[in-house]
């Protein structure tokens, strides 16, 4: 919730076509965000109880020309005010998401063309004769090659060989990629990566009716979303434009990212709506981003944690190996010792996962006595785990009352 004034964010009841012309400074934002009516042929409402207010708007049109020809004007009169510097990013559905693309092609030109962004989601529905739609599109594009792109990097798939990642490939004569090696067949590490790029597949949960973060709007869209656009697009203090912006989300995800910000909307009832939520809004986290990979994972929890804790990468799906750090030094590699293993397996199975890998040295946490490894490797570490530690202090003190209660049983 917030209490705050927000002077950064404006909210104009008007007609966009009308508004934007004789009020917008040419070539002065740098992320215009369109949510228009998708060509739905209906009338889209919803019933919100806590306000007991009937949200609606037309989503009607005469032809598919008459549609077309009012988001041609929309997307003229916008593009006048985009930086060259600025992305705009356009929401629509598959009622007529391909006529938009070629639209966009239009005006824009294809060169343009940066990405289609497609929100998924889970939703249900009794849908039994077609595959139930889960997902909108968004097309990104840009008014010159000069756009601002901030680079989002995200964690790597569990499917993932992250240990592959840090050795270094070439391709041979024949184009074939290999590991890279020197004179004494030894793999060259390659530098440690930050993850990967955003991919353009967003899965972020659709509203549901009992989320506070919904407002009883039809066409209402997580903040989240909105404010993963504008991480992409713009930088603090950045002017967004949003020509139709129906419960304010945009608006919301604006002031969250210190950006100015002015939507606009003919309908009353949603600048009513967005006014309040200026001063009384939510945020629903979502628990699911990106994909839920669950049955890739099979690394211990608190193993993972741990490797986490250092700043080390988790590794899936590896027999002797549950983690790589990168030192300035080279990569290290470390294994948990687990309950049903000796320390003598522990460290067998490090030195068999690293054969391949061009590890400097190698970490082996020992959580438990068991038997006496007498011959240690150079290039492995033992280190005791906190839990071994402890354990042992107790079973000292144990030992320390023990003999104290004997001495005095003696005299």
């Amino acid at each position: 919730m917030n209490t705050k004034n927000i002077d950064t964010i404006k909210f104009i009841c008007e007609s966009a076509e009308n508004y934007i012309p004789l009020q917008v400074k040419d070539n002065s934002v740098q992320l215009i965000y369109l949510d228009p009516p998708f060509f739905k042929q209906t009338e889209m409402q919803m019933y919100c109880k806590n306000e007991k207010t009937l949200y609606s708007f037309s989503d009607k049109w005469d032809s598919l020309d008459s549609y077309i020809n009012f988001i041609k004007d929309i997307l003229i009169k916008c593009k006048s005010k985009l930086s060259n510097h600025g992305l705009l990013f356009l929401h629509c559905d598959t009622s007529a998401s391909h006529y938009l693309r070629v639209l966009l092609d239009s005006i824009f030109g294809q060169k343009n063309f940066l990405n289609e962004v497609i929100w998924s989601y889970r939703r249900w529905s009794n849908t039994s004769s077609r595959l139930l739609e889960s997902h909108q599109n968004i097309f990104v594009y840009s008014k010159t090659k000069k756009y601002k792109f901030n680079r989002i990097m995200t964690e790597y798939s569990p499917t993932t060989n992250v240990d592959q990642l840090l050795q270094d490939r070439i391709r041979d004569g024949n184009g074939v990629v290999k590991y890279k090696k020197d004179e004494n067949e030894n793999i060259f590490p390659s530098k440690l990566k930050n993850g990967v790029p955003l991919r353009d597949v967003w899965e972020i949960p659709f509203l549901n009716p009992k989320a506070k973060e919904r407002t009883g709007y039809p066409t209402q869209k997580p903040i989240e979303l909105m404010s993963k656009i504008i991480k992409i697009s713009c930088n603090k203090g950045d002017f967004i434009l949003d020509p139709f912006c129906g419960s304010g989300s945009m608006g919301i995800a604006a002031y969250i990212n210190n950006c100015k910000y002015l939507g606009i909307d003919k309908n009353v009832d949603a600048i009513k709506l967005c006014e309040k939520r200026k001063n009384d809004y939510y945020i629903s986290q979502s628990a699911i981003k990106d994909g839920n990979y669950q049955s890739f994972n099979n690394l211990d929890h608190e193993i993972k944690n741990l490797i986490v804790s250092v700043n080390a990468i988790p590794i899936e799906r590896n027999k002797g190996l549950d983690g790589i750090y990168s030192s300035a030094d080279g990569l290290i590699g470390i294994r948990v010792q687990r309950k049903n293993e000796s320390i003598s397996e522990t460290i067998n199975l490090i030195e068999r996962a690293s054969k391949t890998k061009p590890l400097l040295k190698k970490i082996v946490i020992k959580t438990h006595d068991s038997d006496f490894f007498e011959i240690v490797p150079d290039d492995i570490i033992i280190i005791e785990s906190l839990e071994y530690k402890i354990n042992n202090v107790f079973s000292n003190c144990e030992n320390d009352v023990k003999k104290t209660s004997k001495k005095r049983c003696g005299a």
